[in-house]
């Protein structure tokens, strides 16, 4: 489903800890977004919002919120709902959401609902990647192997960028710190849940015996939300990535969801940006 424009502006203010705008947004979500988007908070962040729901009063439906609060931090379904939870369905979304208690962050959305994506950005072929830093070996396979050009294997390496260490080009994860650094500001929803599948892995591109993935260079790297992997292909992009997507673009980076086949998890280096690598 697509996250509601008020559900995006909850995140927008829980990121900034604007917690009274926070609580307003949170008002008007359906009980599907509020519990999914509570979830997406921390222990601190939960307390932050207590804080302001208890100083609204009466301007919201502090009841609710209460009970929404309640099923995601004790992941149980209170005895008895306030108001009409249960004649609407609030209650049975309370028991599903239960059964799989997962955050707005993880939400799938749909690809053609996206606008302004790579703005700027394109891919950077096989052959600008061979030009600029060589070719990784001589033979590819759909399985990870070792990069044979001693030049290039030289420049892989492995550091810590921020909410995980990755293994890359050099110049890849220095500029991929920096987008971290951004997205530990503008995001930190997103950033403080994001992991890593893989960055350096020299092999074809999936399903392909003649396209070399950009991550045989290290310049590529897909990405986890909360443990979760966007499921290639499928044309839904998880709400998380979305989010986190103009940053890299930014950056110079690329997003997977542009490829033909959709790869959301996939964020790369760009040609423009390998330039000066």
């Amino acid at each position: 489903m697509e996250v509601s424009t008020v559900c995006r502006e909850f995140v927008n203010r829980a990121n900034r800890q604007d917690w009274r705008s926070a609580v307003l947004n949170l008002n008007g979500l359906n009980m599907y977004e509020m519990l999914r988007a509570i979830k997406a908070l921390d222990a601190a962040d939960l307390m932050s919002l207590r804080t302001a729901l208890a100083a609204l009063g009466a301007a919201v439906n502090r009841p609710r919120i209460d009970y929404a609060l309640a099923v995601v931090t004790t992941n149980m379904v209170p005895a008895t709902a306030p108001g009409d939870l249960g004649a609407t369905g609030q209650v049975a979304e309370a028991r599903r959401f239960r059964g799989r208690p997962t955050s707005i962050l993880v939400e799938p959305i749909p690809k053609d609902r996206l606008t302004g994506l790579n703005a700027g950005v394109t891919s950077a072929s096989n052959a600008t990647m061979r030009t600029r830093l060589g070719a990784p070996r001589t033979t590819y396979s759909q399985v990870c192997q070792p990069v044979t050009n001693a030049a290039l294997a030289r420049r892989i390496v492995t550091r810590n960028v921020g909410p995980f260490s990755a293994t890359g080009l050099d110049s890849a994860l220095t500029s991929l710190a920096e987008v971290f650094t951004t997205l530990a500001a503008e995001q930190r929803l997103v950033y403080r849940v994001l992991g890593s599948a893989g960055m350096h892995c020299a092999r074809y591109v999936r399903g392909s015996t003649t396209s070399v993935s950009n991550h045989s260079w290290g310049t590529a790297i897909d990405l986890k939300i909360d443990d979760v992997l966007d499921n290639r292909g499928d044309d839904q992009v998880l709400f998380g990535l979305h989010l986190i997507s103009p940053t890299f673009n930014a950056n110079g980076w690329y997003w997977g969801v542009g490829f033909p086949t959709e790869d959301a998890m996939h964020f790369e280096a760009g040609s423009a940006l390998l330039q000066g690598w």
